[in-house]
């Protein structure tokens, strides 16, 4: 089962990450003023702060949210891994399944996607496991200042 989900992972990270040619301008315009192009193709975004690289990819399919993260700490360990979730009112609720310090863990992310910008949710407190507890309710959600923003997916 391990092996299938593992499978999968790097299935669609590859699906994700191979699509190297952006958008012509036409393409991004259309996809601005059409729902159904939107709601249809990756977005990726990209945040930098001092040496630290974060990047968040997306395939929005209705509700169903697809993806990849990456944290690149500046020498630190990096994470890196795949998105399931679920977007509901521009809020992404998503379980992120990734391998860091040869280890691999899953935890909830959460993210309000704007426009061309992506805010990370702050957790309100840490399970007993050190995972981040995110507010049920979307309105009572914190949010990072810094956003990632919109990106050509590379």
């Amino acid at each position: 089962m391990m092996k299938t989900a593992l499978l999968s992972a790097c299935v669609l990270a590859g699906a994700l990450f191979s699509c190297n040619s952006a958008p012509s301008k036409k393409e991004r315009d259309s996809a601005v003023t059409n729902p159904e192009l939107t709601n249809t193709s990756a977005t990726c975004y990209m945040k930098a702060v001092g040496k630290d690289t974060f990047l968040l990819q997306v395939l929005v399919e209705g509700d169903k949210v697809d993806g990849v993260l990456d944290y690149d700490f500046f020498e630190k360990d990096k994470s890196s891994g795949i998105l399931d979730g679920q977007l509901n009112d521009n809020i992404l609720r998503a379980s992120y399944s990734f391998q860091a310090e040869g280890t691999q863990s899953t935890r909830q992310v959460v993210f309000k996607l704007m426009g061309d910008q992506a805010y990370e949710a702050i957790a309100d407190s840490m399970d007993t496991q050190g995972n981040p507890v995110f507010n049920s309710q979307d309105e009572l959600l914190k949010f990072d200042p810094t956003p990632y923003r919109k990106q050509a997916c590379q």
